[in-house]
């Protein structure tokens, strides 16, 4: 057997194994799928039980109800959740999106549910300092990376330094440490948040401007755009939306989320490191079934095969992993394939992967003496007979270290998935820290988690390379 006969069948097996892999992951199939964010009190948040609570989460059982449809609540991260509805990853999204005339050119957005509008907030000590917007020139100013108020300032007031945070945690732990002098938010929910994480802040002058709130849809879905908006008209005539308002922003509302109990921590962070590991195992597995004919082919004559497998592995190790996720899961659908989140990061994190374990494999088969081949085909041994028995036992204990460490770094990368909403620990971790703003306590913990698994597995590969070099391999 050639090695393009066993790439070929490498490739072969691999396909067969990934088609299984989908068949078992399956699609969505739910009536009604809506994303919101999960990270955003009081209008959508986990609750002490773990479950997605909050203003928005009321307006769409609300809608769902209204429709005759059951409802599938999807959180994903903000910087991507207009992408995911655009690649048919869900239906809607209700999640206090402001209708801006540029989203509303990609969109059909419904009639507003509810009107808000754009606050500074300030640090208390600095209530003489900045009393207006006059006043933060020159000054950084923290914006949630994506929403209208990063926009509207860039546009509106150059003079001001805008800095982008993925969420409302980050922007007050900087504002709280005095790397930002204001940030810019919703002030409803500027000032729910302030009061829930008990932070020195208050707002800083009037109001930039008044925002309206809508329902968007894709624009090749018109029948569901009306039927929004005929459920609202009717929410609204019936006074569901004021008594939604009212729980949640009014007189007799609670002013905090409710707390997280511990218990539920724990079992967020279990189930969302087995994610990881399940994410990162299944990776490791198909990066390492594609490295290893993919290292054969890098080591051999320069050929149409080798070019092809040079040209794929030095493109995939010169681009960043982030934008290989976002190709995957947005392109994907353009081409009419639909992938789940979690088969998105599997397919990426493998190619990946494949890309730098092939050139371990390859390192590894340059290692072995060019004599080892010739002492092989004296004996009468054939080409495959030579590198099974002879030349791939050798170059598989050299390449060993290398490759666990390899699986070190990949189970690393995994955390990179949360942005297409996988619910890997990170994610759980920063839903958490969403209720409870405190990072350090939650982001220490997951880092432990990583560092139990992970230690073990460079011990491992420390005591391998020191037996290879006590058995006189170069290493």
């Amino acid at each position: 057997m050639g090695k393009n006969q066993l790439m070929k069948k490498s490739v072969l097996f691999f396909t067969l194994i990934l088609t299984l892999f989908f068949a078992v992951s399956g699609k969505p199939g739910q009536p009604l799928s809506v994303a919101l964010t999960g990270q955003y009190p009081p209008f959508s948040f986990y609750d002490g039980r773990g479950e997605v609570r909050g203003f928005d989460v009321d307006i769409s059982n609300a809608i769902a109800e209204k429709l005759g449809l059951e409802l599938q609540i999807i959180t994903t991260e903000w910087d991507g959740i207009l992408a995911g509805l655009l690649a048919n990853r869900y239906d809607a999204i209700i999640g206090s999106m402001a209708i801006t005339p540029q989203r509303a050119e990609r969109v059909l957005f419904s009639d507003p549910y509810y009107i808000s509008g754009a606050q500074f907030f300030i640090h208390e000590e600095n209530r003489q300092d900045i009393r207006s917007v006059s006043d933060l020139k020159s000054r950084r100013v923290g914006v949630v990376l994506g929403e209208t108020f990063e926009h509207y300032l860039r546009e509106h007031h150059p003079e001001i330094e805008v800095v982008t945070y993925r969420s409302t945690v980050d922007i007050f732990q900087d504002m709280h440490n005095r790397r930002i002098d204001a940030f810019l938010s919703d002030r409803l929910v500027g000032l729910y948040q302030v009061n829930s994480a008990e932070m020195p802040f208050v707002p800083a002058g009037d109001l930039l401007y008044e925002e309206r709130m809508g329902i968007p849809v894709r624009k090749d879905n018109p029948e569901l755009h009306g039927d929004i908006n005929a459920a609202l008209h009717e929410l609204q005539r019936e006074g569901i939306l004021e008594q939604i308002h009212s729980k949640w922003f009014g007189p007799q509302s609670s002013g905090h989320t409710s707390d997280i109990t511990t218990r539920t921590v724990v079992s967020m962070l279990i189930k969302g490191f087995s994610t990881t590991i399940q994410v990162a195992l299944l990776s490791l597995v198909f990066g390492l079934l594609l490295a290893i004919p993919a290292g054969v082919l890098l080591h051999s004559e320069p050929k149409f095969w080798y070019s092809v497998v040079r040209g794929i592995t030095d493109f995939i190790r010169g681009t960043p992993v982030l934008i290989q996720l976002f190709f995957i899961y947005f392109g994907a659908p353009q081409l009419g394939i639909s992938l789940s989140p979690v088969t998105s990061a599997v397919i990426t994190l493998t190619i990946n992967s494949a890309a730098y374990m092939s050139e371990v494999i390859r390192s590894g088969l340059i290692s072995v003496d060019q004599g080892q081949a010739f002492a092989a085909r004296a004996l009468g041994l054939n080409r495959l007979q030579q590198f099974t028995y002879v030349i791939w036992p050798q170059a598989f204990r050299i390449a060993l270290p290398p490759l666990v460490n390899s699986s070190v770094a990949l189970l690393k990368d995994t955390a990179l998935v949360s942005v297409i909403s996988v619910s890997e620990v990170i994610r759980e971790a920063q839903s958490i820290i969403s209720v409870t703003f405190d990072p350090m306590r939650y982001y220490f913990a997951v880092a432990i988690m990583f560092f139990v698994f992970t230690y073990p597995l460079m011990r491992l590969a420390g005591r391998i390379e020191r037996n290879l070099k006590s058995k006189g391999f170069s290493v």
